[in-house]
């Protein structure tokens, strides 16, 4: 089994930084704590990124006029779907 261990090395603006998060002064009780949190933040940013991408892309859809949108039928539907995907139209 691997080491679940990672270490860490930072000098420089990057240490005082992290001693002045860390201790009896900081936010964070030790080192690992900040960076643990820092992990966890970092996903939930990718995570919003991506939401917000889903959001932007419903907004410019559901912009357009009503009378701009045409009906189609099921099978239509279907037969897009699967041309946009690259895949054979099979009845």
């Amino acid at each position: 089994m691997a080491n679940p261990n990672v270490t860490l090395r930072v000098s420089g603006s990057l240490r005082t930084h992290l001693e002045e998060c860390t201790g009896p002064n900081g936010d964070y009780e030790t080192p690992s704590e900040y960076l643990r949190d820092l992990i966890r933040r970092d996903m939930q940013n990718k995570d919003s990124i991506k939401w917000e991408r889903v959001r932007a892309s419903l907004a410019e859809g559901l912009s357009f006029d009503e009378r701009e949108y045409q009906s189609i039928d099921r099978a239509e539907l279907k037969r897009r779907g699967r041309a946009r995907n690259g895949l054979r139209n099979e009845e």
